[in-house]
């Protein structure tokens, strides 16, 4: 490789405008040319993989998704926890309001000192989301800025300051869900709300008062809203992502990953994960670690029994003989 091109792929490197790609090979060469499409250039730091769906403002049906109200509302909840923790770390929050962009997805990027969060209208206007939903879609792009271990390295190490998807995802329910509604009536949230004996169940393994049971019943109905939102924009296309079978909480995935996989896994994986985080007992004041798997999780390399990382993206490390 000549001076030029080195120079050019240390360029690219170095601009920190989006997270790291998933084939450095493939980012290497998209210093030169534009992705063909058979090339794999996805972004790390999205909620959904990369779709065409495109729901403009307006032309949502009538019941479906959330309105901009409630989208302005999730967002300044959301942020009136999390601007000054990002603060207190050197960061400034930043969260661009797309409602008028009908791109069915969310992001987070980071230069310099500003965190972004990117929310999208077309997101919010997709059959089935919920204001809760909302929310903890902002909580997975936080997770890529604060859930720690394990993190992504980008080209040549650089870039590295997103933690991966399934981490997103464990830190959306264990930290971000629980801190943002645990003092609100969870109880009276769910109360016409039909809640699976198996999420109960899950549940009331960890936590004990009804006030910490409701608030975990609320996270686990919120990850299967996102589960099913993830799932049916896995099915679109030829071929499809997802498999015939929808996600459920009786059926986790058996997949074991031979080394941790930092692409985001199938929509039966990623709910795995957010009831993994629901009911760890860890609490969400504890961050997690930057460098290592057991800090401020819960971890098989500890010797937790449940509620640790799925199998199905984490490759466990040594475990607690």
């Amino acid at each position: 490789m000549n001076s030029f091109k080195v120079g050019m792929l240390a360029l690219y490197a170095f601009t920190a405008f989006a997270c790291v790609l998933v084939n450095p090979v493939v980012a290497s060469a998209h210093v030169h040319k534009q992705a063909t499409k058979t090339d794999k250039v996805e972004k790390l730091c999205d909620f959904a993989p990369q779709n065409d769906v495109n729901i403009p403002a307006g032309l949502e049906m009538h019941g479906d998704g959330i309105d901009e109200t409630t989208f302005n509302a999730v967002i300044d909840k959301v942020s009136s926890f999390y601007s000054p923790i990002i603060a207190s770390k050197g960061g400034k929050l930043n969260v661009n309001r797309k409602w008028t962009d009908g791109t069915v997805n969310a992001s987070a990027t980071r230069q310099g000192k500003t965190w972004t969060v990117n929310m999208y209208g077309g997101l919010a206007r997709f059959q089935g989301m919920t204001s809760d939903g909302f929310a903890m879609v902002m909580c997975h792009e936080l997770g890529h800025h604060l859930g720690g271990f394990p993190r992504v390295k980008g080209i040549f190490g650089i870039n590295s300051w997103a933690s991966n998807e399934g981490q997103a995802d464990y830190f959306a329910t264990m930290k971000c869900f629980r801190r943002v509604f645990e003092n609100e009536d969870n109880v009276d949230a769910l109360s016409n709300v039909s809640v699976p004996e198996a999420v109960t169940e899950a549940c009331s393994k960890t936590f004990k008062s009804q006030k910490e049971i409701a608030l975990c019943q609320r996270a686990g109905m919120t990850s299967k809203v996102l589960a099913d939102t993830l799932y049916a924009l896995g099915r679109r296309g030829s071929p499809s992502r997802e498999p015939a079978t929808a996600p459920s909480f009786t059926t986790p995935s058996t997949a074991e990953v031979s080394t941790t996989d930092n692409d985001h896994p199938l929509a039966q994986c990623r709910l795995d994960t957010y009831m993994a985080g629901a009911i760890c007992g860890m609490p969400y004041t504890e961050d997690f670690a930057q460098d290592n798997a057991t800090g401020g999780a819960c971890a098989e390399e500890r010797g937790d029994k449940y509620a640790f990382r799925p199998h199905c993206w984490y490759k466990v490390g040594k475990r607690k003989p």
